[in-house]
């Protein structure tokens, strides 16, 4: 009877729009396809580009076999706080269904949600589960996180990992990819939400690292299960991508590392992109204006004032 009814606990995707209204019909369209009841699957589509009305003009000119709830935000408020919009709607909708977070240029595997299932019915302490990715390359993008907070190394690729498809398990993992990541919301005490300081990378590792902390159980499939085409959306800003990869892990760093690793990753973001400046300006400039930027919020916060939320780049000042 168990079995039954985990088969059947509804799985909420929540995916976050901007400018990508693609990536998202061509996702929604890849599941239908893939997926024989439709019944238990629903997508939260948070729209972080208030501009971008393709979404809903699709959704209302072609309904669906599936229901799509479509969440504005009213402007860019960054992958996390978008996330948080959708997770907070599931949360007040069924505290006992699955929020599953799938990025827009991410494609389920044929029998994916079928394994996370089996993977949940095998162990009931399951609170946050990610699954293994690859790059269309067809090579292991992210197999399990790892996190030492003496030297800051946040490391997301282990050659040695097994990865076969059988037998159907879990492993242990310090943080999983925001690309594909698994709420169990029914274990949580209170609704899990992102740090909204993040905008844009380390969001992930941060979410994990503090419910790992409050003892929930953290696992990562063994089976690959999504195709993942890393930084397709991000890569059409290059440094303001740098920037605020550079911001996420110094603040990332300040709040889970020892004073030596975040001391290390200072001196690195100062010195290692002298080596690349002329062969990627883009990139030099991206890192040490999250260098800047890091060391700006820390100035204010000991003077006690007003922390602007985000860093100003084209992805902040847009929509």
């Amino acid at each position: 009877m168990g079995i039954q009814s985990e088969d059947h606990v509804p799985i909420h995707f929540i995916t976050v729009n901007y400018h990508c209204g693609d990536y998202i019909r061509g996702l929604i369209e890849a599941v239908i396809a893939s997926e024989e009841d439709l019944g238990s699957l629903r997508f939260v589509i948070v729209n972080n580009s208030p501009s971008d009305q393709s979404l809903r003009q699709w959704n209302e000119a072609a309904p669906i076999p599936m229901a799509v709830q479509l969440i504005e935000a009213g402007a860019n408020l960054g992958f996390g706080s978008g996330c948080n919009l959708g997770l907070r709607h599931v949360w007040q909708t069924d505290r006992s269904a699955l929020a599953w977070l799938i990025n827009p240029d991410a494609r389920l595997d044929p029998g994916a949600i079928a394994y996370v299932r089996q993977c949940l019915r095998d162990d009931e302490q399951i609170a946050m589960l990610g699954t293994r990715i690859r790059d269309p390359r067809g090579e292991v993008w992210f197999s399990h996180g790892s996190f030492n907070r003496w030297t800051g190394s946040l490391r997301h690729r282990f050659p040695a990992d097994d990865c076969r498809p059988l037998p159907v398990r879990t492993w242990p993992t310090r943080w999983m990819s925001g690309c594909s990541m698994l709420f169990r919301l029914g274990i949580f005490r209170d609704c899990p939400q992102f740090d909204p300081q993040y905008f844009l990378d380390y969001e992930d590792a941060d979410i994990s690292e503090r419910h790992h902390q409050q003892g929930y159980c953290l696992r990562v499939t063994q089976a690959v299960l999504v195709e993942h085409q890393v930084s397709a959306i991000t890569q059409r800003a290059p440094r303001a991508k740098y920037q605020h990869a550079t911001f996420s892990k110094l603040y990332f760093l300040h709040r889970h590392a020892t004073p030596l690793a975040l001391l290390l990753n200072l001196l690195y973001y100062a010195v290692r992109p002298l080596s690349f400046c002329l062969s990627d300006p883009e990139r030099a400039r991206g890192r040490w204006w999250g260098l800047g930027d890091y060391l700006r919020w820390c100035w204010r916060r000991l003077l006690r004032r007003p922390e602007p939320p985000h860093p100003r780049t084209s992805f902040t000042v847009s929509s």
